[in-house]
């Protein structure tokens, strides 16, 4: 195969030339080997991705439980409610009391987990100062 780096062309490539009808054949001719190795490298490339997505589709398929059993096995789970309860306690708002917000404590605790959200619906203290936002204030405008 001809290199396109030896090509008796190279000096003219990126000017203004104009190769005249024989040039333009004997060019299509020059391309002809490094078009068909191109292509060869296209349809490898195309099957190595494929490849790639059916490895990735099965490493999706054994990391999901995988995951789930990391997850359960987690040390989060076997935290004491009475430790829990204190963790929810520092979560509170300290600037004002807490809102019936669910980007806030005590409802944003509830949905963490079934076992969280029995906990914090279960826990006066979290929920002795409730306020409701009047409608139309923005929640920084609360004094």
């Amino acid at each position: 195969m001809m290199s396109l780096a030896n090509s008796p062309f190279v000096n003219r490539l990126n000017t203004n030339y104009v190769p005249s009808d024989s040039e333009v054949l004997q060019i299509r001719a020059l391309l002809m080997e490094p078009a068909d190795a191109l292509a060869r490298l296209d349809a490898r490339i195309e099957e190595i991705e494929i490849a790639l997505e059916q490895l990735k589709g099965q490493r999706a398929l054994l990391n999901t439980p995988i995951d789930a059993h990391r997850a359960f096995t987690s040390p989060i789970r076997r935290i004491p409610q009475d430790v829990l309860i204190g963790i929810f306690r520092a979560c509170l708002p300290s600037e004002h009391d807490a809102l019936i917000d669910p980007a806030e404590a005590p409802l944003l605790l509830g949905h963490i987990s079934r076992h969280w959200r029995s906990i914090a619906y279960s826990t006066p203290m979290l929920w002795s100062t409730i306020h409701t936002r009047p409608r139309g204030r923005a929640k920084d405008t609360l004094s």
